[in-house]
């Protein structure tokens, strides 16, 4: 009998992709978390001097977004997607081709900003254009296909949209490094940022989160005019933005700016929801999805004081980023990993293997402890990071470095730990306690 996912069902029962495909993923997103705080020191220093467009506070950024990000929410529909909206996958191995297109481009960009080589920028603009490419048509079916997961295949649908336009306006940029024509950085950075963050990764968090977090918090209820209403005011700020940045119409940016910081309310509304109607006590996963959720009202507050002051104060902007980036998003995909991940490991492997049987639980394939420091070094971390980058003081930032690294190191020990729980053993396991 193929093996079926616990994540809630929106159609009929579909086979879960082979385990090393979203695991692949998820293990892919935690290297490249490493990478990316690996990168801080490096990147901090000159982005508190206002130096946005340093070579390495751009691989630093690309690190985490579509490194530990975006191979995270990849590996989340592929799981997603058959197991939660009951539409099976076009092919797994175009899974497999996705993922190693994926890394190929990234890693190609970081090499690219670092050295500053135009080349290598395009090397991975080339392979990361592939790859959403191979991720798209496995995933984006489930808009048409799903019998009641169609709200959530549209945010997907439009997320992978507005990442096509991000890259898109990243070739712009990657073209002017070339020599081939001349851009407003400034205005095409913030056009891609903004489809980044809230583009890409908040409706897909959003999008997907509809149908996990309410599961995962035992508070179910109707949020479908919530979500709506958030997908097109969201939606149209996103477009509305994008198309005065391309043409530097400051007042289609600003209309665009206000539709975004509406939808950035609606964000936080909705995550509320949640937290507000849930029946269950907060497991430590569940500490990190709180703790990202408290970083993105901060980021909608931190937005309208950019937007009410100087627009143009890019150590605001920096700062933005930096809440958004790493508290928002990358406070949740490590919460959301910790959440599936021991789950579907746990469920695939358990029946051949007596010892992981014994433990009785998936969440015991993570140490709570371990969760635990991860979040508040993450929770510590990003707001020493982006307070620092505000008020450009580089001492805070270098302990929010240090900071953030103490949560990335715990992180990685609690996986390595599943890791090493999971192989294969032959010492004879004792029955679990009560058995």
């Amino acid at each position: 009998m193929a093996n079926r996912s616990a994540l809630p069902q929106a159609g009929g029962p579909v086979a879960a992709p082979p385990l090393a495909l979203p695991a692949l993923h998820f293990a892919a997103a935690l290297l490249w978390l490493a990478v990316a705080t690996a990168l801080l020191p490096a990147a901090m220093a000159p982005l508190v001097r206002g130096l946005v467009f340093d070579p390495a506070v751009l691989a630093m950024v690309h690190a985490i977004m579509l490194g530990t990000m975006g191979t995270a929410i990849f590996g989340t529909l592929l799981q997603f997607v058959p197991a939660g909206l009951g539409v099976p996958l076009r092919s797994v191995r175009l899974g497999y081709w996705g993922f190693v297109l994926q890394q190929v481009g990234v890693a190609a960009l970081l090499a690219g900003f670092w050295w500053w080589r135009g080349s290598l920028q395009g090397i991975g603009w080339l392979f990361m254009f592939a790859a959403v490419g191979a991720h798209s048509r496995n995933t984006l079916r489930a808009r048409r296909h799903s019998v009641n997961g169609r709200m959530v295949g549209t945010y997907v649908t439009i997320a992978h949209s507005a990442l096509g336009v991000g890259l898109f306006i990243a070739a712009a940029r990657i073209g002017e490094t070339m020599g081939w024509w001349h851009v407003d950085r400034l205005y095409l950075l913030a056009a891609h940022a903004v489809m980044g963050a809230v583009g890409f990764g908040t409706l897909s968090a959003i999008g997907v989160g509809s149908r996990m977090l309410p599961t995962f918090l035992a508070a179910p209820g109707d949020d479908r005019r919530w979500l709506v209403a958030h997908l097109w005011i969201t939606t149209t700020g996103l477009i509305l933005f994008a198309v005065g940045a391309v043409f530097t119409q400051t007042v289609v940016m600003r209309v665009g700016a206000i539709a975004l910081l509406v939808g950035g309310a609606l964000t936080a509304t909705l995550l509320g929801r949640w937290f507000f109607r849930r029946q269950r006590a907060l497991d430590p996963a569940l500490w990190y999805v709180a703790s990202a959720s408290t970083a993105l009202v901060a980021s909608v507050g931190m937005a309208v004081v950019v937007f009410v002051t100087d627009a143009h104060a890019l150590q605001h902007w920096a700062a933005l980023l930096v809440a958004l980036f790493f508290g928002w998003l990358t406070t949740l995909v490590v919460g959301v990993t910790g959440k599936i991940l021991p789950h579907v490991t746990f469920v695939r492997l358990a029946p051949q293997r007596p010892h992981l049987r014994a433990l009785g639980t998936p969440t015991a394939l993570l140490h709570p402890g371990l969760l635990y420091a991860g979040v508040t070094g993450f929770s510590a971390g990003w707001v020493l990071l982006a307070t620092g980058v505000w008020a450009q003081q580089a001492l805070i930032t270098n302990i929010g470095i240090a900071t953030w690294s103490l949560g990335t190191l715990a992180t990685l020990l609690n996986y390595t730990r599943l890791f090493v729980n999971c192989l294969p053993t032959t010492t004879p396991v004792p029955p679990a306690s009560g058995s």
